[in-house]
């Protein structure tokens, strides 16, 4: 029975992918075996081929690579002794330390595995009478192989570093080596419009509720091309678009013109000083960035992740009475035989006994709490433009929070005057950004909802969009709703004011309560400006709040 023999085959760069290595490599391999009367291992599994692998990294011996299933193989048996290995050279085996490289060569000898050379057709062998003479020479070997990748390595950074000098120094550009949706032309970026186009439609969707897996799928029905597919970088094979390419949009600072140059320390990516401003062109402007970031940003803090095709009003601001769990639509069905209602998420486990609301009955008492807050900037056209710059000041104090945790966390670890004087300014505009954001929310507050008949007439609760941008505000605004079921036909709600800069200074106000049944709203303040809303709206009576107030009637009826 022929010996068999197995092929590794691996080269490190696009540039050698784009030649003609591989095929250099395995006509070799076949050519040897032909000679030698071995048994070419063919089936796909026992072929082992690492595609732009660093062997001076170790990238082809961690866990993904195929250096490290044939080692796998060949520890439990699966690859027997007195196989071959075949390689073109033993720097394809490896380039790193030569301790490191040798211990691995020795392991396979050890194993029995014969190891060739294909460029010289030298057989190492444990068996060997020349062990010693051919150790030596494979000592020499993997030295020049690491010291050459070593140099090389040197060059490159050294070649990058004054790169990245230009540009920060003089904004010239690196080359074809830009964000993807430019191009370099004449010694300049310039902007693909097509590319730009998708990218505003990303923030539109991202600023309006949209989460990134609604993105992307609303991408993918439209048959948008996705940015670097195979064609032209080979990192998105499947040229669909994911949440991984929405998210790198999203939180890319090159669409505002910055270049942010890196550099590798310890193996790691790390920035390599201060972004360049002003280094590509513009795409989106930075208040749309920032109301995005402020967005998605609403969307993590209250853990909301489900989108449904016509927005779930009630995500992230529904809760249960009795447990404080959320409640989620559950959908038991199509009317007449079942509806979608609001569960508790506790239900489920079987450790709470709150009852379903369906989500008609839920959806009546909605309008009814935006009444009661301050609201009309869903309908007003000049606070439309008031929370546009609250939700810019929200997408930016976000940024800065961001950038003081990083720089409290390094000053922690080595502790410097530049640290010191960063922390200070950090924690400057952390508290200018604070002031301005709490600026816009007192001039949002500065409208409220006089007719009822007027405000439910013009607010959106019908399109996705609508519905989204009031389930926004009421989180802005920090309002909790609990619910409690009694009947089929029977609920109250509790409204809470969870802000952390409520009026009272405590973490939690409770404001009014809404009881329905059977169609019938009834609402009850818990807080003298709830009164005072109630009596501008006609809900109320001076004698009515006097009765209320002095009777302790809020306290009872919704114990």
């Amino acid at each position: 029975m022929q010996p068999k023999a197995y092929s590794y085959i691996r080269f490190s760069s696009p540039e050698q992918a784009k030649g003609d290595s591989q095929r250099r490599q395995r006509d070799a391999a076949t050519a040897y075996c032909k000679e030698h009367g071995l048994e070419l291992a063919k089936a796909k599994e026992y072929t082992f081929f690492d595609a732009g692998r660093s062997a001076y990294k170790g990238e082809h011996v961690d866990d993904s690579g195929e250096l490290a299933r044939f080692l796998t193989y060949v520890n439990d048996g699966t690859v027997p002794s007195g196989s071959y290995l075949l390689v073109e050279s033993l720097d394809r085996l490896s380039r790193d330390e030569v301790m490191v490289a040798l211990n691995q060569f020795t392991n396979l000898l050890r194993k029995g595995i014969k190891i060739v050379t294909l460029c010289d057709k030298r057989v190492y062998s444990e068996d060997s009478p020349s062990i010693a003479v051919e150790l030596i020479v494979s000592i020499t070997v993997m030295m020049r192989a690491h010291e050459e990748s070593a140099t090389k390595g040197k060059r490159v950074s050294a070649a990058w570093q004054h790169k990245r000098n230009l540009a920060r120094d003089s904004k010239v550009p690196l080359g074809n080596a830009c964000p993807a949706w430019l191009v370099l032309e004449n010694g300049a970026y310039r902007p693909i419009k097509e590319r730009v186009d998708v990218i505003h439609r990303i923030f539109d969707m991202a600023i309006h509720g949209h989460g990134q897996t609604s993105i992307l799928r609303r991408l993918n029905e439209d048959g948008i091309p996705v940015f670097g597919t195979v064609g032209e970088t080979g990192r998105n094979r499947s040229g669909a678009w994911g949440t991984s390419s929405v998210g790198k949009i999203l939180n890319n600072r090159s669409l505002l013109g910055e270049y942010q140059p890196m550099h590798i320390v310890d193996g790691v990516r790390c920035n390599d000083g201060d972004a360049v401003i002003g280094y590509y062109p513009t795409v989106i402007d930075e208040g749309i960035f920032l109301r995005a970031r402020a967005a998605r940003t609403q969307r993590r803090n209250s853990q909301a992740t489900r989108q449904t095709k016509n927005f779930n009003i009630w995500q992230g601001l529904a809760k249960c009475r009795i447990c404080g769990d959320a409640m989620h639509l559950v959908n038991k069905g199509k009317p007449p035989k079942g509806y979608t209602y609001l569960q508790c998420h506790t239900v489920r486990k079987g450790k709470c006994n709150n009852g379903l609301i369906r989500i008609e009955h839920a959806g009546s008492v909605f309008p009814e709490v935006l009444a009661k807050v301050d609201s009309m900037s869903l309908v007003h056209g000049k606070n439309a433009e008031i929370r546009k710059g609250l939700e810019i000041a929200e997408g930016k104090l976000v940024e800065v929070a961001k950038r003081l945790k990083q720089a409290e966390e390094a000053y922690t670890a080595w502790t410097s005057v530049a640290g010191a004087k960063l922390l200070h300014t950090l924690e400057a505009e952390h508290e200018k950004c604070s002031a301005t954001r709490d600026e816009f929310r007192e001039q949002l507050a500065s409208t409220q909802v006089i007719s009822k008949e007027d405000f439910f007439q013009k607010v959106d609760l019908v399109t996705y969009e609508g519905r989204a941008a009031a389930n926004s505000l009421l989180k802005r605004l920090g309002i909790q709703v609990q619910f409690r079921r009694y009947s089929p036909t029977r609920f109250r709600c509790w409204v809470l004011d969870k802000s952390d800069d409520a009026i009272t200074g405590a973490n939690e106000q409770m404001l009014f309560g809404i009881a329905y049944e059977q169609g019938t709203l009834t609402t009850q303040a818990f807080d003298d400006d709830i009164y005072e809303r109630q009596l501008r709206q006609g809900e109320l009576t001076p004698e009515d709040v006097w009765r209320d107030q002095n009777s302790g009637i809020g306290g009872e009826w919704f114990m």
